[in-house]
């Protein structure tokens, strides 16, 4: 029995490449055939999975962390000439210290360099990926080292943070989309939050980037007025009228957009680039895996993506969760044979956590065993 293991991470416990290897154990031990296909939603880890799907070469750039501090970030380059850069691996947590959080202070300026090597080193597509990083500034500090003209009332440069959207007058982008000219940007994000409104930036992610509630007022306010000037919002209401997924990854998602970025949902683009349907010829099952399924799932999550592919193959798909909500029975609609808890009952989260990987292991033996030609449950 030909078994795909393709989960996403378990966050707090295993990463993607640890759980797909936790589950081909199990699947060893049952006697079949793992394929381990480890996924990712576009967030954090989104290019070395589809570049260890692909392979490729890396490149190290030398920028700057959120913080403006010498940093080396990295550009994929894939067999088709496709250049892949990670957000998160510019302007992340990975170059902070434990609890360094200021959003005021954060700035998305280093992404830029990552983006200009790509575009310099000859490649027409280039894929972003948002998600984990620690600005919150509209992608401003992008903006303004891609060379656009960010002004405040009295006509001085801004070079974006998020202290600084109080003061934006005014955005010339000419500069920065002509640097970009010629060059197709695709932006995959696993968020469809507006720039600014109760479901925005601020709101939504802000707490957790460090941003207390009065930082939330100042920087929600912030973005609301900088979205007419990027084209992505009116700046009025609730943001019901911004385009979605402007809000991704600090609102860096607004600034691609604002370039002319095609935004499309993460986990389906890592569904094609690392040209997963392709395994499913001749598999006779899939397994898949993540920390909480809930709504979230089946509006766009990794898993979504791997039941949809599953079921449009024909091949039968068991979805295995560490928390499963009342909305995991949305997946059965989607075509998932199986919803399933991890592990083998309630426990403590900490006990949970440590326990992951075996009880994928075993959890994945049993599934295996009963769907194997022959067995009663198939």
């Amino acid at each position: 029995m030909r078994v795909i293991c393709a989960p996403d991470k378990l966050r707090g416990s295993l990463d993607a490449a640890a759980t797909a290897a936790a589950l081909a154990a199990g699947v060893r031990a049952a006697g079949g055939e793992p394929v381990e296909h480890p996924l990712a939603d576009g967030g954090e880890g989104s290019r070395g999975t589809v570049q260890e799907a692909r392979g490729g070469t890396v490149l190290d750039v030398d920028a700057v962390d959120a913080f403006g501090r010498p940093w080396r970030a990295k550009v994929g380059r894939l067999d088709d000439g496709t250049a892949i850069v990670e957000a998160a691996e510019a302007v992340g947590w990975g170059a902070l210290a434990e609890g360094e959080r200021d959003p005021m202070r954060a700035s998305s300026a280093g992404l830029a360099a990552p983006l200009l090597a790509a575009a310099e080193g000859g490649a027409r597509r280039v894929v972003v990926f948002l998600g984990g990083t620690a600005t919150m500034d509209g992608g401003t500090g992008l903006l303004a080292s891609l060379g656009a003209e960010i002004l405040d009332a009295g006509g001085r440069r801004l070079p974006g943070s998020g202290a600084d959207l109080a003061h934006v007058h005014s955005v010339d982008l000419a500069p920065a989309r002509e640097r970009l000219k010629g060059v197709e940007l695709v932006v995959a994000a696993d968020v469809v939050s507006p720039l600014y409104g109760p479901q925005g930036a601020a709101r939504v992610f802000g707490p957790q980037k460090g941003a207390d509630p009065d930082m939330v007022e100042v920087l929600d306010d912030g973005l609301r007025r900088l979205a007419p000037l990027l084209g992505v919002g009116s700046g009025t209401g609730d943001g019901a009228d911004a385009a979605p997924g402007g809000g991704a990854a600090g609102g860096l998602g607004a600034a691609l957009l604002s370039l002319g970025a095609r935004m499309v949902p993460g986990a389906g683009l890592i569904r094609e680039l690392t040209r997963f349907d392709d395994l499913l010829a001749g598999a006779d099952l899939c397994l898949t895996a993540e920390g909480k399924v809930d709504a979230s799932t089946d509006a766009g999550k990794t898993i979504r993506a791997v039941v949809d592919a599953c079921a449009e193959a024909g091949v039968p798909c068991v979805v295995l969760g560490g928390t499963l909500t009342p909305d995991a029975q949305r997946l059965y609609e989607r075509g998932a044979t199986a919803v399933l808890s991890i592990g083998p009952g309630p426990r403590d989260l900490g006990t949970a956590l440590r326990e992951a990987g075996a009880d994928l292991t075993a959890t994945a033996y049993a599934v295996c065993r009963m769907m194997r030609p022959g067995s009663i449950v198939t």
